[in-house]
């Protein structure tokens, strides 16, 4: 690389004290990541900068911060990571950079975001402590070949707002909470002996219930947002919800129980710890091991 490009490269990397400036206000990560996708479209010069979290399931991307696409897309816009170039780079992991997205034949069109403009994409996974939280994307207007040293630029900022967008996920105030909170209740093994959350898992959709013999993470896998929202909201769930999401977290954070004493592993074919008698039914989850202690909010 050239020293001008050196230098260039230099001052349009986000320094650390940029971004603690720009996360000073940890409880508000929205607006911490509206600043700093504005501060890298400016410093990378383009028209789009995007954040787009990886949601509970780890199937879809939804849109969390922008400037240069719609406003009103941010929390709406979803894609599974089957689609789209932002998909890609969340399926692959590394930077992916497209010079005439129309040409690619992963790129897919949402004209909810009003994208139709721009025609160079570049996105690179936003990692923190091994776990990928999302995508990092920038977009221009004029077809651009990005270079080795802008690539390498984002991929930077993207290793400096990561632990944000971790921070904005984990503290479950970003996106679809309704969601959030029912994966963290499908995700420990609290959920299979109490009462109130397996009916309201059961309330979602009584027959596919069954049908999955009282699996939550395979019911949620098969239900969109939407329709999770739906739902919610004609039943009347949501404080059934937030109730039986508070109580998981009381039991988790007190000192002296039996979630705090014992790991518990409820996969098939797999040893397992004794569970309490209610809960030792045919409600063994076939997904990754689980504990009572410790919930997977990833």
């Amino acid at each position: 690389m050239s020293q001008s490009a050196d230098v260039l490269a230099a001052r349009h990397v986000l320094t650390l004290e940029e971004i603690a400036n720009l996360a000073q206000d940890g409880n508000k990560p929205a607006e911490t990541l509206t600043r700093v996708v504005a501060l890298i479209a400016s410093r990378l010069q383009t028209d789009v900068c995007s954040v787009y979290l990886l949601e509970p399931d780890r199937a879809n991307l939804v849109l969390a911060a922008t400037l240069g696409l719609t406003p009103q897309s941010v929390g709406v816009l979803r894609m599974p990571l089957q689609e789209g170039l932002a998909g890609l780079v969340a399926e692959a992991v590394h930077a992916v950079a497209v010079e005439q997205v129309a040409t690619h034949p992963r790129f897919k069109f949402f004209p909810e975001a009003g994208e139709d403009e721009y025609q160079s994409f570049l996105g690179v996974p936003l990692i923190h402590r091994g776990v990928l939280q999302g995508v990092l994307v920038v977009q221009t207007t004029e077809p651009r070949i990005f270079t080795e040293a802008e690539i390498r630029t984002l991929t930077e900022a993207a290793a400096q707002v990561a632990p944000i967008v971790s921070e904005a996920r984990t503290l479950d105030r970003f996106v679809a909470p309704v969601q959030e909170r029912l994966w963290a209740l499908a995700r420990n093994l609290w959920w299979s002996w109490d009462h109130d959350t397996i009916s309201l898992f059961r309330d979602l959709d009584p027959v596919r219930w069954r049908q999955l013999d009282q699996n939550p993470v395979a019911l949620l896998h098969e239900i969109p947002l939407a329709e999770i929202e739906r739902r919610a909201g004609e039943l009347v769930l949501h404080s059934r919800i937030n109730y039986a999401y508070r109580r998981l977290q009381e039991y988790l954070n007190a000192d002296r129980t039996w979630g705090t004493k014992t790991q518990v592993s409820c996969v098939h074919g797999q040893s397992h710890t004794f569970l309490p008698s209610s809960a030792c039914t045919n409600r063994c989850l076939s997904t990754p091991e689980v504990s009572a202690s410790s919930p997977e909010i990833t």
